[in-house]
């Protein structure tokens, strides 16, 4: 039997200015099975360490023209690096309990069993010398052998499409990407599970920045390159239109680092009255030695200590065993994702690992 007829249509700009409506055929047999969305990547053990969206766990060397499946006894829900090493933290056997795994001379490690206490996972991350583990309820901080249990200020709710956590010395910094529900950020004082949502409206209006929980998807949190007692945030959606920028915060304090026009569209009446309609967005910071990398929709840019942004266009994403990936920048690693898709419409979006 023949397989079913795909029909696929788009609406294109006509030179008079109207809409025309285009239609194509493809047989469904002609088109290539999809591959699950990449939520999260590291770099350890010279490859690519990928986290799907449907728990899976794959790697890819740079050399190699597809990944390798990872087998986990569970699924994945977070990965890390601590140290040099990838960590991994994947559903446990039991029902209610989650494994902590390292994985050190091609092996995995046995595993240390935490219990979930029928939580919902926040977010996941590697700290200097410290795995963080955030539930709805709970902060666990783990450190060689021992667990520390901290209650949090308040109930958080699961994140729509992803979190981002980044550590200091005081604090945990959990970005949250809702697609076009916003998002936002929160800082978690380690000590005492203390708990803070980190707003600002400048403008007072519906959507006004520089951050704005109800409006601002925060993709990636990294330490200033200006300031070492400050963070920086990467804000990035795109839904029909593009919005995004970079922010500082500092103690208590939000401001706009950075954005960029990516037309001379008109301000809306619900934004920042000082930014264009589109603007470029964001969805990955990391610093590297003692520059900022930020990826765009549109580049790369670099945001030394001091002096001006240097910024470069995407390099050209080799597909990867249904995967678009690039070594080309010998700091830090791209590749494309579609995992955004699920709570707005925008297209693939990079991502940034850095190496």
């Amino acid at each position: 039997m023949r397989a079913g007829l795909v029909l696929v249509f788009v609406l294109v700009a006509a030179a008079g200015g109207g809409l025309v409506l285009l239609r194509f055929g493809r047989e469904e047999s002609e088109l290539p099975p999809p591959v699950p969305a990449i939520v999260e990547g590291i770099f350890a053990e010279q490859r690519l360490w990928l986290r799907l969206d449907n728990g899976d766990l794959v790697s890819l060397r740079p050399d190699a023209a597809r990944p390798e499946p990872e087998a986990l006894p569970g699924k994945a829900l977070g990965i890390c690096r601590a140290g040099a090493l990838p960590m991994v933290l994947s559903q446990g056997a039991g029902q209610g309990a989650w494994l902590l795994q390292t994985r050190a001379s091609g092996k995995w490690s046995p595993g240390r069993s935490l219990a979930a206490e029928k939580d919902s996972l926040i977010a996941f991350g590697c700290g200097e010398r410290s795995v963080y583990i955030v539930t709805s309820r709970r902060l666990l901080t783990v450190e060689g052998d021992t667990v520390r249990e901290t209650a949090l200020g308040r109930e958080l709710e699961a994140p729509i499409v992803s979190t981002t956590l980044f550590a200091d010395a005081a604090s945990l910094w959990i970005g949250f990407n809702n697609g076009e529900w916003g998002g936002g950020l929160i800082r978690i004082r380690r000590s005492d599970g203390k708990l803070e949502s980190l707003e600002r409206n400048a403008s007072g209006t519906l959507c006004g920045g520089p951050l704005n929980a109800g409006c601002d998807p925060v993709n990636a949190i990294a330490a200033s390159p200006r300031d070492p007692a400050c963070v920086v945030a990467a804000i990035g959606l795109v839904h029909m239109m593009s919005h995004g920028r970079i922010v500082e915060l500092c103690g208590n304090g939000i401001r706009r680092l950075y954005y960029k026009a990516e037309d001379h569209q008109p301000p809306y009446p619900d934004k920042n009255a000082d930014e264009p309609g589109n603007t470029v967005a964001f969805f990955g910071a990391t610093r590297v030695g003692g520059n900022l990398w930020a990826v765009g929709s549109d580049g790369l840019y670099r945001f030394p200590g001091s002096g001006p942004v240097a910024f470069r266009s995407l390099p050209r994403f080799e597909e990867r065993g249904g995967y678009r990936v690039s070594f080309a920048i010998p700091d830090v690693v791209l590749v494309l994702t579609n995992v955004n898709g699920k709570a707005s419409l925008g297209g693939a979006v990079p991502l940034l690992v850095v190496r």
